[in-house]
């Protein structure tokens, strides 16, 4: 017992001192650290590498310290790391460049290195869900992002067309993989189905935020969805007052998924064989007037409208008789009367001549008379 409690007070000692060391060794480095040349690295996984450390005196030693691409030189100011493909994650932990001198002992400086991956795959589907959806009910949309890299720098973008919806960032991902390496996220969207949704086409868009100038292209992937929802009249007649004898044409127009069927009623009684979205009269009639009724129905529901038809007698008929009587009439009287006019101017003519024949024959009678008398 007592000989592994002295060993390890050993080792510390030993640690304790090494500590010591690279501690005196350091703050001697102050100012005269190796300098890495570009400071940080983001490159593509299978992309090459490379980096430059330099220092401004001769090292005894310089060197990469890295899983893939170490070398060590001496009596060098600068030296060259480089891969000709990053394909060891365990880069993405870094690599340090190092140097020692007799002057300042060993000086370290770290090459922060992130390794990306744009997504092989993208897939957006509707969780446990197949066929159409249906109005006022809720689902899940899971958008499946596979092998990307670093997941930390990933944002999931929602579009329901062009407009954004919202955005889902690591908090919110189900992961599955070594966050270290490239992984699979799983992500997804509460959605409440509408009309407006049906046709409507969803996406999400995968974007790496890595603060660099590089451009990293967003990929994505869409679902276009079917949604069946009940009848909504989106037109129809208005209350109408029409002339008897007129023609009549009703109309009314639903939208709705499945397309609905339509039933005409008149005063609450059905009309057979009406499944059309109008009712027309040729020649309305009186008994034609009442409440119509239009229903569009399919498997999700109906949607109704009514229209009072007002039907008034058609009183030119009537009207025209009545015209006709009376020019009858007057035609009649004015007849009449003429002949009447007629039969009186022709018995005075026939009188004044049966007179004016008359006196003619007494004064030749008078004078045949006076003649005799003077003889």
């Amino acid at each position: 017992m007592g000989y592994f409690t002295l060993a390890g007070g050993l080792l510390w000692s030993l640690h304790l001192l090494s500590h010591l060391r690279t501690t005196v060794a350091s703050q001697g480095c102050v100012g005269k650290e190796p300098v890495i040349d570009p400071t940080f690295l983001v490159v593509k996984y299978g992309n090459p590498a490379t980096a430059n450390c330099s220092v401004q005196y001769n090292a005894t030693t310089i060197g990469w310290e890295a899983t893939e691409g170490a070398k060590t030189e001496n009596d060098l100011q600068q030296l060259v790391w480089s891969v000709p493909s990053v394909t060891e994650w365990a880069l993405g932990r870094g690599v340090m460049c190092f140097t020692s001198s007799d002057l300042y002992g060993q000086c370290e400086t770290d090459l922060p290195i992130t390794i990306y991956q744009i997504p092989e795959n993208m897939t957006l589907s509707l969780l446990d869900h197949t066929g159409p959806l249906f109005e006022g009910q809720e689902y899940l949309l899971e958008c499946v992002v596979q092998s990307v890299a670093p997941a930390k720098n990933l944002t999931v973008i929602w579009f329901r067309g062009d407009t954004e919806l919202e955005r889902s960032g690591f908090s919110q991902f189900s992961i599955v993989g070594d966050l270290s390496e490239d992984v699979t996220v799983r992500t997804k969207l509460n959605l409440t189905a509408s009309r407006e949704d049906h046709g409507a086409s969803y996406h999400c868009a995968a974007k790496l935020d890595l603060n660099t100038a590089e451009f990293i292209p967003e990929t994505s992937a869409s679902i276009q969805l079917e949604v069946h929802y009940g009848p909504r009249m989106v037109s129809a007649s208005h209350n109408v007052t029409v002339m008897e004898g007129e023609m009549l044409v009703l109309n009314c127009v639903a939208e709705a998924n499945p397309s609905p069927t339509y039933q005409w009623t008149h005063n609450n009684h059905n009309l057979e064989n009406e499944n059309n979205t109008t009712l027309r009269f040729e020649s309305i009639e009186r008994e034609n007037e009442g409440v119509y009724r239009c229903t569009a129905r399919n498997s999700r529901g109906e949607g109704s409208v009514e229209i009072r038809v007002d039907v008034m007698r058609n009183h030119l008929p009537l009207i025209a008789i009545s015209v006709a009587i009376a020019i009858a009439v007057l035609l009649a009287v004015g007849l009449y009367g003429y002949c009447v006019y007629q039969k009186k101017n022709k018995t005075g003519q026939y009188l004044l001549t049966k007179i004016k024949h008359g006196t003619s024959n007494s004064g030749q009678v008078a004078q045949a008379n006076g003649h005799s008398d003077s003889v």
